[in-house]
């Protein structure tokens, strides 16, 4: 109840989206023996304020000005989640220190997530699948930069090194970099190629690489401009930077209509490919491609472009609109994929347009959400 009160007081709880984003510790997930124990050890930390929470401005924008959505993460973890009115950055705020996230990773992270003890050969199949898609995504335009020659690229979180692999096997030269000690031996041990412990800074500048890729991890980090900032400097004009993160906007396809599932501590922020793209300009990316999924390809230049609709609230009136609408659908049918309820969606959808009346009703019903 502490924490609550402390959120509230900070923040304000003005317009969460509901009920079952309390802080009452239930977990949206189906936890395994391990993550049930993990979970109650992170409580403790919590409880006992080995976990330090602090208060911050908006990462894009600087500003204060937020509303509260959540106070919980998926596995039942004291997550405070707000919105930026400004910009429409959904981030945790209060979030945890460096020093206390620091101690999470090293400690409980891999165990919560994967609820495994130790990395897996099922992991790397898992991360090799994924360097698969994150090839497709940017072979057009790795190709155009290649000029016959060998390309050059880096993971930054690169865990075990399965998504490089697949960069490897296709010809090219890689480098892994991740904090994750454990993960990295392993890695190591099965590929043999260039992989070790440490951040961003520990790139060399005197060899850049064509292709920089961040997936899943920039919502992990706690200053994601200062962090970009770093990643500039060891990139020539021209290099690209591809981004992989959730987007909030993708709730459906990967969160079966449910924020509450998307949130877990570790993201400290949750993007639109609108506050990424206004994340990159500001730290003089250029866009090339993306959707809201998000997948996102950049590139190292100096970028014109400045964050948008802050004085309209664009960005934040349209995540607002849309997360009020995904939970207004899992209320009153929850759609989970294969299940009869969601045949019975698609079948109420289908009648509707039969009759030429669906775009009349899903305004309608928007309209009263929005």
């Amino acid at each position: 109840m502490g924490q609550i009160i402390l959120t509230t007081t900070i923040m304000g709880l003005s317009n969460m989206l509901g009920k079952r984003f309390d802080n009452d510790g239930k977990p949206t997930l189906k936890l395994n023996q391990l993550q049930a124990r993990v979970k109650q050890q992170v409580d403790s930390k919590v409880a006992e304020n080995r976990y330090v929470f602090e208060k911050v401005p908006c990462a894009i924008c600087t500003s204060n000005d937020f509303e509260t959505l959540s106070l919980k993460d998926r596995y039942g973890l004291y997550m405070p989640v707000v919105i930026c009115k400004d910009c429409g950055l959904i981030q945790t705020n209060p979030r945890m220190s460096q020093e206390s996230y620091n101690e999470f990773y090293n400690v409980e992270y891999r165990k919560l997530y994967g609820g495994q003890e130790t990395p897996t050969n099922e992991f790397l199949v898992k991360q090799y699948g994924q360097g698969r898609l994150i090839y497709r995504y940017v072979e057009k335009y790795l190709n155009e930069k290649s000029d016959g020659c060998q390309l050059y690229v880096v993971e930054i979180g690169c865990g075990a090194g399965g998504i490089l692999k697949y960069f490897y096997d296709k010809g090219c030269r890689v480098k892994g970099l991740d904090l994750g000690e454990e993960y990295i031996a392993y890695g190591k041990s099965v590929y043999g190629f260039d992989l070790s412990v440490g951040t961003a800074s520990s790139l060399d500048v005197n060899d850049r690489p064509d292709l920089i890729i961040y997936s899943h991890v920039l919502e992990h980090i706690l200053d994601p401009k200062s962090e970009l900032e770093v990643i500039r400097q060891f990139m020539r004009e021209g290099s690209m930077l591809y981004i992989e993160v959730p987007g909030i906007f993708n709730l459906a396809e990967s969160y079966k209509y449910d924020f509450l599932r998307m949130m877990q501590n570790a993201h400290v922020y949750h993007f639109s490919l609108a506050t990424l793209k206004n994340l990159m300009s500001s730290c003089g990316y250029s866009f090339i491609s993306g959707d809201e999924k998000i997948r996102s390809l950049f590139e190292a230049g100096k970028s014109d472009a400045q964050i948008h609709n802050e004085i309209e609230r664009v960005d934040y009136r349209k995540v607002m609109h849309h997360l009020r609408r995904v939970e207004f659908i899992r209320r009153v049918i929850p759609v989970y994929p294969n299940t009869v309820k969601y045949s019975l969606r698609r079948a109420v959808v289908l009648g509707l347009k039969k009759l030429g009346i669906y775009s009349a009703v899903k305004k309608g019903v928007w309209r009263l959400f929005g």
